[in-house]
């Protein structure tokens, strides 16, 4: 599998490419009040309203550095979510150190032992060279309240004329 690679504080992570609609650097966002501090705002993909979550900041209570490769990672969620409503629902994930792909195999990784009830989107572990990597679940990275909030169109469209 192809995997893309980001940091988190000094940890390394990965994304299944195959989750990944495309990488686009970071942009002004409109903050949503009263919503978690790890959800950075929304703004604008391609014409569709996209809600962007700080990966750093979701695992670390941390903001994101804004460094030269720090960006935002468009997943595809109606591929990933399994609601019954599909259409283009895409997340942005903003993270640090976002450099390049590497091509590992099912093989390569194994349990961590640890299952965390914080944190059900951390994935198996693979040995890299220079340490370690995990993998984040993306279809784990939202509690199903804030997915309901985050990807709700019918507030939007029930506006009265």
């Amino acid at each position: 599998m192809l995997v893309l690679t980001f940091r988190i504080g000094q940890y390394a992570y990965g994304l299944e490419a195959r989750f990944v609609a495309e990488v686009v650097p970071p942009t002004i966002y409109k903050e949503l009040p009263r919503s978690p501090g790890y959800v950075k705002g929304i703004f604008n993909y391609r014409g569709t309203i996209t809600p962007v979550v700080d990966l750093s900041m979701l695992a670390t209570d941390t903001a994101c550095k804004p460094l030269m490769s720090t960006r935002v990672i468009i997943l595809d969620f109606a591929d990933i979510d399994s609601a019954e409503e599909r259409g283009e629902r895409y997340l942005g994930l903003l993270a640090e150190n976002i450099t390049e792909t590497v091509k590992l195999f099912d093989s390569d990784f194994e349990s961590s032992g640890l299952e965390i009830p914080d944190a059900p989107w951390l994935g198996k572990v693979a040995r890299i060279e220079g340490g370690m990597l995990q993998l984040i679940k993306p279809g784990k990275l939202l509690s199903d309240e804030l997915r309901t909030v985050l990807f709700s169109k019918s507030e939007i469209e029930q506006v009265d004329g």
